[in-house]
Order: C-alpha cells, then sequence, then structure tokens
C-alpha cells in the first residue's frame, strides 16, 4: 500500500465528519481503505483480493471448530 490518505465521513449528531485513514488499515466501517490510486492498480488490486481471501481462510480454519 502507499501513503495515501483515504476520506470517509462519518455521522456525529445530526451531522458528518471528515476522517482520514491510510491507504491499507482498516476503515471506519471495518473493511480496508484503498485510495484511488491503489484501486486502479491491477497489481495491487490482485494482492488485496489475495490478501483478503488469506483473512476469511484463516478465519473459516480458527472458527470450524466452534460449530
Amino acid at each position: 500500500m502507499c501513503d495515501n490518505k483515504v476520506s470517509y465521513y462519518v455521522p456525529k449528531g445530526h451531522d458528518y465528519r471528515e476522517t482520514t485513514v491510510k491507504c491499507g488499515l482498516t476503515d471506519p466501517y471495518g473493511d480496508r481503505a484503498t485510495c484511488d490510486t491503489c484501486a486502479s492498480d491491477p497489481d495491487i488490486s490482485r494482492h488485496i483480493d489475495n490478501h483478503e481471501a488469506n483473512i476469511a481462510y484463516d478465519e473459516w480454519v480458527t472458527n470450524r471448530g466452534e460449530e
């Protein structure tokens, strides 16, 4: 990931406030913040998708014994 910041507008009372997150970190909604530059790069997008799939698989393996 890069050092770009991604802006989000989160509810605050009856209004919204802007918050910024470094590209690659967790956004206010629990997803990965990805700037436009990284999102438009096919290699970076493929890396992000692969990493997210690995995370999902690790969670599945960890939680499979809890059924």
